[in-house]
């Protein structure tokens, strides 16, 4: 009875205290929980202090009407979140500036608060949350997270202020789910109740005091949590407490649970034991009493068997010794007589036996194992038998498709004279040792892998390491062996990345990651390192595995592959993605930064010479020098970079807040450039100068994207080639503009063809007597929006776009089928057409087939027919040109040198062109009589052309006495407006008709 009651007893108080600890675990755990979410909470509060703080751009001025329109972002912040009930903005001097709330106008003073006089007595505080108060103002009860202002030297510029409404915590709380005689409740570090689960009622009202020794205690203390069991001063029960700081927050989380609840089922067990209890009392009197009566029955008998059963005992001593010797070997046991059969057999794991023990029992081996095993068997037997010493065997054995594998010790048993008497085999199931085997070599050479690996007990001793390992760290085994991995630290990871490391081994048993450790010979180096734990059966740590392998290879491609990527092989320098990716980022710091800023486009002046001249090693050497010297110049701030071929651009970022003082700093720097582009640089044994041209425009918000900024530079340095290049250009507004117009019309010029807008004009050509000779096909753009489009604004974009090639094609098919129409015509037959063609048309490879197969198809009379070439065709290719014209003169077409005298032909070079008339161009002719040079040019052109045996033709003649002039030298063939301007075909014939002669 005494032990039961011990026993009872500790059962008791071992279940006590396990209702006490689970108790306390579910509180910790959900105080815990009820922490995180208030924490949570206020996070949120914080990000909507942060994103005011942002929208702030400092210094604030008190009342100002910049920072009227924040009320209404402000009230859109606040009722996206149900838990705020304000947001507001208070100035240094603790006059409110704006709030969400109308109730407070601006200039409310909030200098009594105490959270604005802690912020005003402590200088390093950022942000503060305050327990709960009572606002006379608006009789309730608030929180208030609160946020320093800076201004822009870090001085104290004013509070952003979230006011929390402390029945949204409440309200949370009552959608928790509770046990019964469970409470929750959220205090402040003053002891006032802020929420609790069940509801706040009139006796539990927010802000009631809680007045309790030990939690006041608690609150004033540092301890993160503490369990206690006291009375509740709310409920007034005995009750097992949980409180739970909140961090960071003047609040602690209140996890009660009424111990009538707790000891509910340690009660009910207490008062079953204590029933039992007596019940077997009971039992054990009646027992006892029964008990002595037989025991003195059984002391007469015990007497009279004593000496029987002392022999009876020693002979079961002896043989329970042996039994229990027997079945306590785990190896199976097999007698076999003189022949063979077996006559006994312990086995106390059945399954591995191939048939029942009784059934093998007197059975030869033959005719009980395998033919393979009983084969070998017979080998071992007759060995035995024979040598009488014992021998091993190994064999296997399939039970229902598994192969177990068996060691079996065969000894000799000898009878009562020394003969032999058969065979005891002691039989092992080494099944597990031989996949252990297998696992250990598979081990083994997995350890000796392309991998270093390294071994450590609990406690981070090192244990092992493999060949790998040597070979990356140059450490031997017997080197590391003892030692703990901290030797290998390269110092370049501070105390918090290794506490990070092992939280998260301890947390999920592994880490991976890139470290940099320190090799033998001092070298630092980087690599991949794996970290595992290891544990046994019952989840306790014994070692750690760590492989590694060394990155130096792949990091340094990784370098060169960011070098390819964002720097310019050649120069060094930026390339246009790091370039592109510099400006954007310049450009969105634009909003927090008043600085403006500059970016200039430099182009090197006729650098193809260079190449040519000298050769594409000394370009890039060039280029090379260059980058250096324009380096030289700037800032280390700034970014230069190539762009591509001769051209670089600069990226200058913080200049001036005033845009006019930012330009002419960037004008200043633009200078410096170039100066450092003209000096000298030596290629080759050669000096070589060299100019440079820099277009440049002012970052200062006023563009809406990277593009357009890149556009204007583009815009300023192609002003500043046209201004003649080895100078610098800004951005013009207007030039821009004019580039749009010119975009627009090149869009509407590509599908001019295509919708018929294109037109022939043509211009009479006459003789001295004003009788008209022949024509000039002039083409017209009739727009449907700008109407009549000069070719003064067409013609280069032709050119540029090189749509001049299929116009050119359809001008000289009109031109063909007109002329081939007026051919049939007798008043028409004896017009010429002289028609334009393009340099550019010229040149190309297919020009002559093109122009043929137009001639065919139109079947005009090609005596008619006059192509009118400028002298620029014979700049490059001339012989190709030549090979040209020669070709189509075979076939009877004539051509004509327009705008002679305005190029740089060799004369010697123009004798020997299939040309069969030069047209002096208006440019001198309108000169003639106010210039002797411009008279002394048309003079020696007429000259030329007799001399030559061409005709001659002066064009733009105006005014009577330049024909007269014309005529007195020896030009007798016109054209211009003193005779008629271009006309469409149908003024055109009226025209011919009233002066044909």
């Amino acid at each position: 009875m005494v032990g039961l009651l011990v026993l009872f007893t500790w059962v008791l108080s071992d279940q006590y205290h396990q209702e006490v600890n689970a108790s306390r675990d579910r509180s910790a755990t959900r105080a815990e929980l009820v922490g995180e979410w208030v924490s949570t909470t206020f996070a949120l509060s914080d990000q909507v202090l942060m994103d005011v703080s942002q929208l702030l751009e400092p210094p604030m001025t008190p009342f100002s009407t910049e920072h009227r329109h924040f009320e209404s972002l402000l009230q859109k912040r606040r009722d996206s979140l149900p838990m705020v009930e304000e947001i507001s903005i208070i100035d240094e001097h603790g006059q409110l500036l704006v709030s969400s709330n109308l109730s407070h106008p601006p200039g409310f003073d909030t200098r009594g608060t105490a959270f604005f006089q802690t912020f005003q007595q402590t200088p390093q505080l950022e942000q503060l949350v305050t327990p709960l108060y009572w606002s006379a103002f608006s009789r309730d009860y608030h929180i208030s997270h609160v946020r320093r202002l800076r201004g822009l030297e870090g001085h104290f510029s004013g509070l952003a202020v979230v006011q929390i409404a402390p029945r949204v915590l409440d309200s949370a709380l009552q959608r928790l789910s509770m046990g019964a005689g469970e409470s929750i409740a959220i205090i402040d570090t003053q002891g006032q109740l802020v929420a609790r689960r069940p509801g706040l009622d009139d006796q539990t009202a927010l802000g009631t005091p809680i007045d309790h020794a030990r939690i006041t205690q608690f609150l004033n203390s540092a301890m993160p949590s503490e369990s206690m069991r006291i009375v509740s001063p709310l409920e007034g029960d005995d009750r097992l407490f949980w409180l739970h700081r909140v961090e960071g927050l003047p609040f602690a989380v209140v996890v009660g649970e009424s111990m009538r609840q707790v000891l509910a089922g340690w009660w009910q067990r207490l008062w079953i034991l204590s029933a039992i209890l007596v019940l077997i009392g009971l039992l054990g009197g009646w027992g006892l009493r029964h008990y002595l009566n037989r025991l003195q029955l059984e002391m007469q008998l015990y007497q009279r068997m004593q000496e029987r059963e002392l022999a009876r005992a020693e002979a079961q001593q002896r043989e329970a010794r042996l039994q229990a010797l027997v079945y306590s070997i785990q190896d199976m046991i097999f007698v076999f007589d003189s022949q063979g059969c077996v006559s006994y057999v312990h086995a106390i794991h059945q399954h591995r036996l191939l048939k029942n023990v009784h059934d093998i029992t007197g059975k030869h081996y033959s005719d009980v194992l395998p033919e393979e095993v009983a084969k070998a068997f017979s080998s071992v037997f007759y060995r035995v038998r024979r040598h009488r010493y014992a021998e091993e065997l190994e064999y296997s054995l399939t039970f229902e498709d598994e192969v177990r594998y068996f060691a079996a010790t065969v000894s000799p048993l000898s009878d009562a004279s020394g003969g032999f008497d058969g065979v005891l085999a002691l039989v092992r199931d080494i099944t597990q040792a031989k996949m252990d085997d297998v696992q250990l070599r598979i081990a083994a050479t997995a350890f000796q892998t392309h991998l270093g690996m390294l071994i450590t007990d609990a406690q981070g001793c090192i244990l092992k390491v493999n060949r790998t390992f040597t070979r990356i760290t140059g450490y031997q085994e017997s080197d590391v062996l003892g030692e703990n991995p901290r030797m290998f630290s390269s110092g370049r990871h501070d105390a918090d990345f290794y506490r990070t490391l092992w939280g998260n081994v301890a947390k999920s048993g592994s880490w991976e990651g890139e470290v940099w450790n320190r090799r033998k010979n001092g070298e630092v180096f980087p690599e991949w390192l794996t970290i595992s734990a290891v544990k046994d059966n019952d989840g306790v740590l014994t070692h750690y595995v760590a492989t590694l392998s060394d990155i130096t290879e792949r990091k340094a491609a990784e370098k060169e592959i960011h070098k390819l990527a964002f720097y310019d092989p050649l120069t060094g320098l930026a390339n246009r993605r790091l370039f592109m990716e510099r400006l954007d980022a310049a450009m969105k710091t634009r909003p927090r930064n008043p600085h403006h800023g500059a970016l200039l486009f430099i182009d090197l002046d006729n650098f193809k010479q260079v190449n040519d001249t000298l050769g594409h090693y000394a370009g890039d050497q060039l280029l090379q020098q260059m980058a250096t010297q324009l380096q030289a110049v700037l800032r280390e701030t700034d970014t230069l970079a190539r762009l591509g071929g001769d051209e670089f651009a600069v990226v200058i970022d913080t200049l001036n807040e005033d845009a006019e003082q930012t330009a002419l700093l960037a004008e200043a720097i633009a200078q410096k450039l170039l100066v450092a582009i003209r000096r000298p640089v030596l290629l080759r044994d050669e000096t070589v100068m060299v100019t440079g041209s820099i277009g440049i425009t002012v970052v200062d918000g006023s563009a809406p994207s990277v593009d357009d900024y890149l556009q204007q530079a583009d815009m300023a340095l192609f002003q500043a080639k046209e201004a003649g290049r080895d100078t610098l250009s800004f951005f013009d507004p207007a030039m821009q503009s004019e580039l749009v117009q010119r975009a627009r019309l090149e869009a509407d010029l590509r599908h001019a063809l295509a919708n018929q807008q294109w037109r022939l004009h043509y211009q009479p050509q006459v003789d001295r007597d004003g009788v008209p000779t022949g024509v000039e096909a002039l083409l017209r753009w009739q727009h449907p929006e700008r109407g009549m489009v000069s070719p003064g604004v067409f013609i280069s974009l032709l050119e540029s776009t090189r749509l001049i090639n299929e116009v050119g094609d359809w001008v000289l098919e009109e031109a063909c089928c007109q002329l081939a129409e007026w051919a049939q015509q007798p008043q028409y037959a004896h017009l010429e057409m002289a028609v334009n063609v393009s340099p550019l048309q010229f040149r190309e490879p297919d020009f002559l087939a093109r122009t043929q197969a137009i001639l065919q198809r139109t079947g005009a009379p090609l005596e008619k027919l006059k192509l009118e070439v400028t002298e620029s065709l014979f700049v490059e290719a001339r012989d190709d040109a030549r090979a040209k014209m020669e070709a189509l003169k075979a076939l009877g077409v004539r051509f004509s040198l327009d705008d002679f005298g305005t190029g740089y032909s060799s004369l010697a070079y123009l004798a020997k062109l299939p040309l069969d008339q030069l047209k002096i161009d208006q440019s001198f002719v309108r000169e003639i009589l106010q210039s002797p040079a411009n008279a002394a040019i048309v003079e020696s052109t007429i000259a030329l052309a007799k001399s030559l045996g061409l005709d001659v033709i002066a064009e733009g003649v105006e005014t009577g006495e330049q024909q007269r002039w014309l005529a007195e030298h020896g030009c007798y063939c016109y054209q211009g407006y003193l005779f008629a301007p271009p006309m469409a075909l149908s003024a055109l014939t009226q025209w011919v008709s009233q002066h044909k002669g």
